[in-house]
C-alpha cells in the first residue's frame, strides 16, 4: 500500500507538472536520492519524492482484533496499524532558480490539492479510502540531521506527511465456526 500510494501521489504531482510547463520538463521520480556510497541517483535537472520515514497514527489506533462472518465461518483479523509517511521532494537542478520554481509548483499543487479522496480523484488506488498531505516545517537542525540521516548534501527541499494509510494482514488470527445458537439449562430449586 506504501509503494500504490506514493505512485499515486507522484503519478498526479506528474499531470500537474505537465499542465504547467512545456514538454522540456521530465517527470518527477520516485525513489532513493543516493545510493550506499553517497552519491547522486538522482538526476540533475530533476525532481526527487523520496520515502524519508514511517509513523504509526496513533490517535486512530485500533487495539481490538476485527471480527467478522466470512463463508460461513467466524473469523478474526488482527486490527490494521494506520501509518503516516513523512516524504521529502527534492530539487537537483544545474540553475538554482531553476530548482526553486520546480519546488513551487510542488508547493503550488499540493497546496491546491491537499486532500485526495475517490469522490475527487477517480484514480486514487483500490484500499484507500483518502490520502492527506500535509507540509512539515522543519528547523535547520531538524532538517540537517534528515540529511545527515540520507548520506547526502543539502538540497532545495520540501517536506510532507502523507495521512493515513491502513495496512492489514489478511490472513486471519483465528477461524471458528460461528454460534448459532444457546441452549440454556434450568435446574430445579
Amino acid at each position: 500500500m506504501i509503494d500504490v500510494s506514493l505512485k499515486f501521489l507522484i503519478d498526479e504531482l506528474n499531470a500537474y507538472l505537465q499542465r504547467r510547463l512545456d514538454s522540456t520538463f521530465g517527470q518527477a521520480t520516485l525513489g532513493a536520492l543516493v545510493d550506499d556510497k553517497g552519491n547522486w541517483t538522482l538526476a540533475e535537472d530533476s525532481l526527487r519524492m523520496s520515502l524519508f520515514q514511517i509513523e504509526e497514527e496513533r490517535v486512530a489506533r485500533m487495539p481490538a482484533p476485527q471480527q467478522m462472518l466470512m463463508d460461513g465461518r467466524h473469523v478474526v483479523l488482527p486490527p490494521p496499524l494506520m501509518i503516516n509517511l513523512v516524504v521529502l521532494v527534492a530539487a537537483r537542478f544545474s540553475q538554482y532558480h531553476e530548482g526553486l520554481r520546480m519546488l513551487g509548483l510542488v508547493l503550488t499543487h499540493f497546496q491546491a490539492h491537499p486532500l485526495f479522496t475517490a469522490a475527487t480523484h477517480p484514480g486514487l488506488p483500490a484500499g484507500l479510502d483518502r490520502l492527506s498531505v500535509e507540509l512539515i516545517n522543519y528547523g535547520p537542525e531538524q532538517a540537517n540531521q534528515m540529511w545527515a540521516c540520507l548520506g547526502a548534501r543539502h538540497l532545495p527541499s520540501v517536506v510532507y506527511r502523507v495521512r493515513m494509510l491502513s495496512l492489514q494482514d489478511t490472513e486471519p488470527a483465528q477461524v471458528s465456526m460461528p454460534v448459532t445458537h444457546i441452549t440454556t439449562r434450568t435446574t430445579p430449586r
